[in-house]
């Protein structure tokens, strides 16, 4: 029974050094296999390079902004009254002149019924006073005060037309109605606002600029913007500006005119601008997924003699698939773009393709 006890401790004993001195070997290879996810250096990696090489490159300015209709009134009655009538539905296109809301005009209507009967009495009476001036009867002074008291009434009919206009409320421009406010029987005056129009035939594009690019736009410059949901390129031309740089921001307020065919663009739109300031006809550019972020700035890797080097680098522009690079390349550096993640300096490398 003890030989059999001692023959099973042995066993174990014998066990337990066998993995001591196999298991940190499996460890170990495996760890060589899997390591950090980057080549040995031995291994070759095969990557896509570009080659370096100078060419026209647009200085563009990324910014945001709004879109603003072309023309927009609020639409307000001038005088207190009733609403009788509404012509016109919520969200339809009105014309210039349509008329909107009618005001209740019955009073000034028999106003002007009144003067209407006054004014033909007194011109009647002028008529036979006339001839009693010519056979001397009446003198001049008492013919002038008809005469007068007939203008007072032509006056007072004038206010009368000209406030019997202001019960029909007609749209100042052509565009698009806004919702109605108010409901026939309300009764308004100029503190409310009855609704909108606007006229949205072409947009305006207002966008802010940093300060020190005060001096790199004109009048006449061409943008592009996109808005969210469409995937169309659109395009304006800055028309004015805001003389006043804003204090918060330090930055210019553009405007820029851009049509809307369809009536696409809707005013309140966030818009990304992309306004050219120059072009650099001797620029370096660069395939953005080449750039790797550092904390201290930007790196790419340039493959030399078979071996992958890391060149810290200094950007000046980019756009949706270009960086432009102000210093750290040359003209025929070949710069690599793939397998970016698993390089380190001296890399082993294999172009596989280069353009």
């Amino acid at each position: 029974m003890n030989k059999k006890i001692r023959n099973i401790a042995i066993g174990l004993i014998l066990m337990a050094l066998i993995g001591i001195i196999t298991v940190p070997k499996i460890l170990s290879d495996k760890n060589k296999q899997q390591g950090d996810g980057r080549p040995n250096q031995d291994q070759v990696l095969q990557v896509e390079a570009y080659v370096v090489k100078p060419k026209d490159a647009e200085n563009t300015l990324q910014t945001v902004g709004t879109v603003v209709a072309n023309e927009e009134v609020e639409i307000r009655s001038e005088l207190a009254r009733k609403i009788t009538g509404i012509y016109f539905r919520e969200g339809a296109y009105v014309g210039k002149g349509k008329l909107l809301f009618k005001l209740d005009d019955s009073d000034l209507l028999a106003q002007l019924r009144k003067l209407e009967l006054d004014e033909e009495l007194q011109v009647k009476q002028a008529e036979r006073e006339s001839q009693l001036l010519e056979k001397g009867l009446i003198t001049a002074d008492e013919y002038d005060i008809r005469l007068t008291n007939i203008e007072k009434i032509r006056a007072d009919i004038e206010l009368v037309s000209i406030n019997l206009d202001k019960t029909e409320i007609v749209s100042p421009l052509s565009g698009i109605a806004g919702f109605r406010n108010v409901s026939e029987g309300s009764f308004v005056n100029n503190t409310i606002a009855l609704t909108t129009v606007k006229d949205i035939s072409k947009v305006k594009v207002d966008f802010s600029v940093p300060e020190k690019y005060m001096n790199d736009f004109s009048k006449g410059q061409q943008i592009s913007f996109s808005v969210e949901g469409f995937e169309e390129e659109f395009t304006g031309t800055v028309v004015s500006y805001d003389p006043q740089i804003r204090e918060n921001t330090r930055s210019l307020i553009l405007r820029a005119i851009a049509g809307n065919p369809g009536g696409k663009l809707l005013p309140g739109s966030f818009v990304k601008v992309n306004l050219r300031l120059s072009i650099d006809p001797n620029a370096i550019q660069i395939p953005t997924e080449a750039v790797v972020p550092k904390q201290d700035g930007q790196s790419v890797f340039i493959m030399k003699d078979g071996n992958a080097r890391s060149v810290d680098i200094e950007l000046s522009g980019r756009n949706e698939r270009y960086v432009t690079v102000s210093s750290g390349l040359s003209e025929g550096d070949t710069v690599i773009v793939t397998n970016i993640l698993r390089l380190k300096d001296n890399s082993k490398v294999k172009p596989v393709k280069v353009f």
